[in-house]
Order: structure tokens, then C-alpha cells, then sequence
């Protein structure tokens, strides 16, 4: 089975019919070519989520089901995860979110040096443990760290693995010169099927 964990990218946020044109179907279906059955897969992406619930949700999926690939997208780096106190829900922290903690935390807490460390920290934990399990894996991002500014790396970046991850703003580029790879702020269908040629291309 095939993995796909990420956020709304993932999942197909704006698409008329996310279950069959999101690149997780469309990746799965491509089997066809070398006229192979179409590739049992699940996509658990979820609109919102951040790197801390991806790491949380693969990690769990891998654990209670068979899995033997993972293609997983981080997401925006500022994003967070908090464990609801005495439940079993977490919450999403964005950007977005007009909540009392989120906006004290974007205010006060957030900086770039402490998204990317958090961002390589989930990178390797995820490495490590697909490793140790033999599940081949696929990483890229939505995320463009040479539009980040200025930041310092921490040691999780000198413990991850250093090779390069598809950057999807860099696969799809600008909205403005390529609109018909768009749909409002997410992949059109053309640009959901962009990234699994890339993904295909990669890792079959």
C-alpha cells in the first residue's frame, strides 16, 4: 500500500472531485502504463494540517497498517499542532486561525529559525523511521525556503538526510504566469496532474 499524508494539496482543497483528481488517484492509476493492476493506495491528507500532525498522522497509519511506500508533502513551515488538554483531538495552529492562541502565538512565539528546525525535525524523525521499517519514501514541500529571508540551521538540518526535496511552487511556478495550473490559492486539475508525472517520474 502507498501512503500519501500532506494538507490540503494532499487532500484536493478546491477540486470538484478530490478522491479521483487529487495526485494521490492519479499516481495510483498510473500503474496502467506498465500494465500493472492500479496501485493500492490511501490519502489521508487533510486541509490545515502542519508538518507536526503529518509526522503524527504517517506515523500512526504506518503502525497499524501495512504500508510499503510513502509519499508524503510537508506543508507550510509557521503551522503547528497542539494536543488538546485531557481529549484526544489536537489543533491546528495557522495563520489563518483568528483564535486567541493563535494570535498570540504568531505575535509573540513564531520566528524562521524555529519553523525550519521544526520542519528538519519532522523530516528526520520521518527518514529514520521509514528506514528502520524498509518503507520506500518520497518527500516534497509546498514551502520555498529561499523565500523564507534570513534564518539560522539547527542541528535537526545537520542530522537529516541533505538531498534536495521537489518544491511544488517551484514545480508549478508563479500563479500569475500560469493560471490554468490553479485553482484559487491550490492546484488546478492540470496542476494536481503535473506533480504526479513529477512524483511518477521520481520514484517509480
Amino acid at each position: 500500500m502507498i501512503l500519501f499524508d500532506g494538507c490540503s494539496f494532499t487532500y484536493g482543497d478546491e477540486l470538484e472531485n478530490p478522491e479521483k483528481d487529487a495526485y494521490p488517484h492519479l499516481v495510483a492509476k498510473m500503474g496502467l502504463r506498465d500494465g500493472a493492476k492500479p496501485r493500492i493506495y490511501r490519502n489521508i491528507g487533510e486541509c490545515g494540517k502542519s508538518n507536526d500532525g503529518i509526522l503524527r498522522t504517517t506515523l500512526e497509519f504506518c503502525e497499524n497498517n501495512p504500508v510499503s511506500s510513502a509519499i508524503i508533502q510537508f506543508t507550510k513551515f509557521s503551522r503547528r499542532e497542539i494536543k488538546k488538554s485531557h481529549k484526544k483531538t489536537y489543533f491546528h495552529v495557522t495563520a489563518e486561525n483568528r483564535d486567541e492562541g493563535s494570535l498570540e502565538y504568531y505575535k509573540n512565539l513564531q520566528n524562521d529559525d524555529d519553523d525550519v528546525a521544526n520542519f528538519y525535525k519532522n523530516k528526520f524523525l520521518l527518514e529514520n523511521y521509514f528506514k528502520k521499517r524498509n518503507i520506500r519514501y518520497f518527500f516534497f514541500c509546498i514551502e520555498n525556503l529561499e523565500k523564507l529571508g534570513s534564518y539560522s540551521h539547527s542541528s535537526w538540518y545537520e542530522l537529516s538526510d541533505k538531498k534536495p526535496i521537489m518544491n511544488t511552487r517551484k514545480l508549478l511556478g508563479r500563479k500569475r504566469k500560469n493560471p490554468l495550473r490553479y485553482s484559487g490559492g491550490h492546484p488546478s486539475i492540470l496542476g494536481h496532474q503535473m506533480i504526479a508525472e513529477k512524483i511518477y517520474e521520481n520514484f517509480f
